[in-house]
């Protein structure tokens, strides 16, 4: 008796299964797209966790960061690292954790760039007053190797970006002068990462006088900036035994600051700030050998997102700036986008110029992770502009993300450290400057 109830329990079941899945089906591209926006973000979720502590000595630049960052905890007075103190310290609490190991020197890094990704959703959502433009964030930033690679490595930059867009999050949803002194921290605290995080204070600002969302003369608690990167000093100094007087800390940073311009520029993984864009050359930030098989977690962004996002971020600003001049070019700007998109646009655009601003003044050869920061404002860009779009033609961004997916997973090899040969991996990095 209870057999025949159960196949048609069974029967039954897969029916409905079969009709809801045929509804789902035909009720759009859109809920496909998510699907598939989805499958982004847990995939690069889970290539930043999975084998997070190969390989099991350093690589790049981790020893130095490391060991400076375990000479705070052992009051050892060496600032080996020409730069501010908090990045070391947020190291220390993954071995305070872990110990002095992989984890533990790997752990800050994948948490922060985790955080990334739910913060990528929010400040997008945020700017373009769109949820769906947050989604679409959220997962270009989790899929995108540039992301995993510094989040799976004892580096400072994957953090500062975090903490950059902790800071334009905080402006923009500033709705008086506290919030706007919550930006100014902010900003602080990135600059007390890398002091080229402090160029974030321009698209805040931006942010905060376009919006109105804050009175503009809340604009002066950004004098809190140097405040917090004097308490960052304090702390680490005291920490390592060192004088913290105003006077100690001026001359730590005159010191750092002397060795950064007497720093030689002849690094064959150096490259020019104007080759970035173009992914010219991205670094291998983490490379291990086990026999005649290799692991690899190259910097490089995932190709397709990469060059259709700038492009994105040249050619958007370009036709804004001919609508601001021509009435009828101005009628179609209008027709596509609205003034929170535009503001949006503005913003992301002075963010994307701060953020290089340093390397454009020092016409300096330097490393390719500086441009981190500056891709994060393009991909939010160029997530709010993909939104706009799918509510036109929702088929061809549904197809359109459906191949950036499919370029994630060929990519993901070598983001994600899997056993490779050289030619697997080559097969990937296939121009030269791309690979190790």
């Amino acid at each position: 008796m209870n057999a025949p109830v159960s196949s048609r329990c069974a029967g039954e079941l897969a029916r409905w299964a079969r009709a809801e899945l045929g509804a789902w089906w035909r009720r759009g591209p859109m809920p496909k797209t998510s699907v598939l926006l989805g499958l982004m973000m847990v995939g690069g979720v889970a290539l930043r966790i999975q084998r997070l502590p190969v390989p099991f000595d350093f690589t790049f630049d981790e020893q130095q960061y490391v060991d400076a960052a375990h000479h705070y905890l052992l009051r050892i007075q060496n600032l080996a690292t020409c730069h501010p103190p908090l990045s070391k310290l947020l190291l220390d609490v993954g071995m305070l954790l872990f110990g002095h190991n992989p984890i533990g020197w790997r752990f800050m890094a994948l948490c922060f760039g985790i955080q990334s990704v739910f913060l990528a959703y929010w400040v997008a959502s945020s700017l373009f007053e769109d949820r769906r433009a947050g989604w679409f964030a959220a997962a270009f930033v989790a899929a995108d190797g540039f992301f995993i690679a510094y989040s799976r490595c004892a580096l400072p930059d994957g953090i500062m970006a975090t903490f950059i867009l902790w800071a334009l999050l905080a402006a923009v949803s500033a709705r008086g002068w506290p919030g706007v002194l919550v930006s100014g921290v902010l900003v602080g605290i990135a600059a007390s990462v890398k002091w080229s995080g402090l160029m974030v204070g321009l698209p805040a600002c931006l942010a905060v006088l376009l919006f109105r969302r804050a009175p503009w003369y809340s604009l002066a608690s950004f004098a809190v900036v140097p405040v917090v990167h004097w308490a960052v000093w304090v702390l680490g100094l005291r920490m390592m035994g060192h004088p913290s007087d105003l006077k100690s800390i001026v001359q730590v940073i005159q010191g750092f600051l002397n060795a950064h311009l007497s720093f030689p520029h002849n690094n064959p993984l150096s490259s020019s700030w104007y080759t970035w864009p173009v992914l010219y050359h991205p670094i291998v930030v983490k490379l291990s050998s086990y026999g005649l098989k290799s692991r690899y977690s190259s910097s490089m962004g995932n190709p397709l997102l990469w060059y259709t996002a700038e492009l994105a971020l040249l050619g958007l600003p370009l036709v804004g700036a001919v609508a601001a001049t021509r009435a009828r070019w101005r009628q179609r700007w209008s027709g596509w986008f609205d003034r929170q998109f535009t503001k949006a646009l503005v913003i992301l655009v002075v963010g994307w110029i701060a953020m290089l601003l340093p390397w454009i003044i020092s016409h300096s050869r330097t490393f390719w992770y500086h441009y981190m920061p500056s891709w994060t404002f393009t991909l939010l860009l160029f997530s709010g502009l993909i939104a706009r779009l799918e509510r036109r033609s929702p088929r061809s961004v549904l197809a359109f993300v459906l191949v950036v997916l499919a370029v994630a997973v060929f990519y993901a090899p070598v983001w994600g450290e899997f056993p490779l040969t050289t030619a697997q991996a080559n097969l990937r990095l296939i121009f030269k400057p791309w690979q190790p």
